[in-house]
């Protein structure tokens, strides 16, 4: 069975291209997502390498001249249609945005130092694999330098983020409260006449880093993001040890990075981390599986990290119940949360099983890759799923099977 699903998965891959880049979910995303186009460049590494170093050649093309990587890239069919589109954006406002591509305002975590450290594990052509490191390994520098010259202004290692969209995949409850203070001057004050508002406050700041971290309400340091930054920094390292560069930024970065997640981030009590805002200078309140990501990034120390453990083991994330397909993105004894289709997502349980295994812990590394498998294999291959058994798996957001799912199932059937 499995080999069917892996088979099903390559079709995915190869159904997704347009010739240019893989497209995330064509009937719902047609343009090219920051994360997505990343996380399936390591499907395509096992499949198709052309098309995993063009595709991640269109995303970096696109980079700022500032060194920013944004979060998506419209094609040249750009369909306005599909809100918010490039006109939405007005990228060109800001003076480091290409004038070769239309891209949105905003960026997401920075995945590419360790993904492309995963696609020459996976390569079969060494000397081709060590070309394609030497063209990217300047652009991905050139982003992190732009993280902490730009978004880390207290030169903590914990560089901001300015949107909720740019702290991953998912929508985290931790954000709620300071979207909740948002006055959108509108009559609909939901969360997503929030989300559209940030990114229009941002674009009239012209994207302009200093003006919006001095006079945006939502300034904030979550361990998703930088404990991805501390992977694709060690990632860098090992990089630019590979390819004999000076790795002494990128050793500082890692060092300082893991350093101020610990000190600032982590919850003693609960054996998690916690985002802080900025602007009211406090640990948000709700827990979700961003607090247990900067396990990938080799941050908490052994007794942290068994900790962690305990954390994933406990109600919160439902790990001693068999009624619930772990793990779910969201606490599930939050009485303010209520858990939603997507909260089991299959990019996030890839990161999860990741971290675990860095800290020997194979036995729930194995039971989530278990359940990943479980569930594309009996619904499909989307991202995201109901955390309930028994519920239908599906999703409502995607008409097509995606590509990150399809990309990340390769990985965790071939990746052993």
């Amino acid at each position: 069975m499995l080999e069917t699903l892996l088979q099903q998965a390559r079709l995915v891959l190869e159904n997704n291209w347009n010739g240019r880049f893989i497209q995330s979910v064509p009937g719902c995303y047609p343009h090219q997502w920051n994360w997505d186009a990343a996380f399936s460049a390591i499907g395509c590494a096992h499949t198709n390498m052309s098309h995993a170093e063009t595709s991640l050649r269109h995303l970096v093309g696109a980079q700022w001249s500032n060194g920013m990587v944004p979060q998506a890239v419209f094609g040249e069919e750009a369909d306005e249609q599909r809100f918010p589109g490039p006109g939405f954006w007005q990228a060109s406002r800001a003076p480091q945005a290409p004038a070769s591509a239309n891209t949105s305002g905003l960026t997401m975590p920075p995945v590419f130092g360790f993904v492309l450290w995963r696609i020459y594990e996976i390569a079969q052509d060494e000397k081709r694999a060590r070309a394609f490191l030497r063209e990217m390994y300047p652009k991905v520098m050139a982003y992190h330098r732009y993280l902490y010259n730009y978004r880390d202004p207290l030169e903590e290692g914990l560089p901001y983020i300015n949107h909720p969209w740019e702290g991953g995949p998912v929508h985290s409850p931790a954000w709620d409260g300071i979207l909740e203070s948002i006055d959108t001057g509108e009559a609909s004050q939901g969360p997503d006449s929030r989300h559209l508002h940030l990114a229009a406050f941002n674009r009239n700041l012209a994207y302009n880093d200093e003006a919006i971290f001095g006079q945006s309400p939502f300034i904030v340091q979550d361990p998703l993001f930088n404990g991805l930054l501390a992977w694709s920094n060690e990632c860098l390292i090992h990089i630019g040890a590979l390819l004999k560069e000076d790795v002494t930024e990128a050793v500082q970065w890692d060092e300082l990075t893991k350093y101020s997640i610990n000190e600032k981030l982590w919850d003693e009590s609960r054996g998690i981390y916690r985002a802080y805002d900025l602007r009211n200078q406090r640990l948000l309140p709700h827990y979700s599986s961003h607090g247990l990501m900067p396990l990938v990034g080799d941050v908490p120390t052994q007794e942290q990290a068994e900790k962690i453990l305990l954390t994933l083991q406990s109600s919160l994330f439902g790990g001693k119940r068999n009624d619930i397909f772990l793990c779910p993105v969201y606490g599930l004894t939050g009485a303010d949360v209520e858990p939603r289709i997507d909260s089991v997502r299959i990019d996030m349980n890839w990161l999860l099983v990741q971290g675990l295994r860095r800290y020997e812990m194979y036995e729930m590394a194995q039971r989530i890759r278990r359940h990943s498998l479980e569930l594309l294999e009996q619904h499909g291959l989307y991202t995201h799923f109901s955390h309930r058994r028994g519920e239908a798996g599906g999703t409502a957001r995607e008409d097509s099977e995606s590509s990150i799912a399809a990309a990340l199932c390769i990985d965790l059937l071939t990746g052993e």
